[in-house]
């Protein structure tokens, strides 16, 4: 590339450029100063710099079951997601009559808005008036108090966000089994190399970086959820679904602390970015 074409995508790239640093890196910055201040109802604005808030963190142990409960959240949805996406594209990659149709199907969930469907669920799990309760009573089961209840209200939480993230994922992962060239498998087809073998060895190489892709984009998602957990628990009960998304959120507007609330925002970030960063060096593999 010649040195005027460098600089002409240089100044091309310039607003896009500056967009991003106006949205993404002001507010960094101005949350990391906000972090070492104290301001809430009790003082009349911010508090000179202090470490105060980053020793609550260590040392609060509702923050230490805050990001339990966020590792356990992320883990699961995000592993769930990824291995039922990659189930369903498997599926919905095979050839066969109104194979169409079934797509836009699987696909409809996409189209549902994030509070839309935390409202759809909530009413769904219902321990009295939820159809799932319902059905469940007409098996002469178990009608378990899915939301209010610790041993369930994780789980439930989970499997809502599942509707929504395993689509997306299948999605990625259905367009790069589409896209990969043909040639190795019917080489080893021809070799006699079975089902599995064919999926292992030939399918699933080619399309692990299209799998880590979807699997960057579930867990951003997942770090950032706060729809699911404020329409169907609000982070209860007690702790039981309190994550840290939600935690910044009763810090800085409920509790009105807001330096607290930016010190936590912080720590999400730094959680997030050693999945983020492995799960973006295997998605550039080729």
């Amino acid at each position: 590339m010649a040195a005027s074409d460098r600089w002409f995508f240089r100044f091309a790239m310039l607003p896009a450029f500056l967009v991003v640093f106006v949205v993404t890196v002001v507010p960094l910055i101005a949350g990391f100063g906000l972090s070492f201040s104290s301001m809430n109802s009790t003082h009349n604005g911010v508090l000179p710099l202090t470490f105060r808030n980053y020793r609550e963190i260590f040392s609060d142990p509702v923050t230490h079951t805050v990001v339990i409960n966020t590792v356990v959240y992320v883990v699961a949805a995000v592993v769930l997601e990824t291995g039922f996406g990659l189930l369903l594209a498997l599926l919905l990659a095979q050839k066969f009559r109104s194979i169409s149709v079934f797509r836009v199907i699987f696909m409809l969930p996409l189209t549902v808005a994030g509070i839309a469907a935390a409202v759809s669920w909530g009413s769904m799990l219902n321990t009295s008036q939820g159809w799932i309760n319902y059905f469940l009573g007409l098996a002469h089961l178990p009608q378990p108090n899915w939301l209010a209840s610790t041993g369930t209200a994780m789980v439930s939480v989970v499997v809502a966000d599942m509707w929504s993230g395993v689509p997306i994922v299948a999605v990625v992962v259905l367009a790069a089994l589409l896209s990969a060239p043909q040639e190795p498998l019917e080489a080893a087809l021809v070799d006699g190399a079975s089902a599995w073998a064919r999926f292992r060895y030939v399918t699933f190489p080619a399309i692990l970086p299209a799998i880590a892709f979807a699997a960057l984009l579930r867990t951003v998602a997942a770090f950032q959820q706060f729809a699911l957990f404020q329409v169907l628990t609000g982070g209860g009960p007690g702790l039981a679904t309190t994550v840290i998304n939600y935690y910044v959120y009763q810090q800085s507007v409920v509790y009105n602390n807001a330096g607290y609330g930016a010190a936590l925002g912080l720590l999400l970030v730094a959680i997030m970015i050693v999945p983020l960063a492995g799960l973006f060096a295997l998605a550039r593999r080729r």
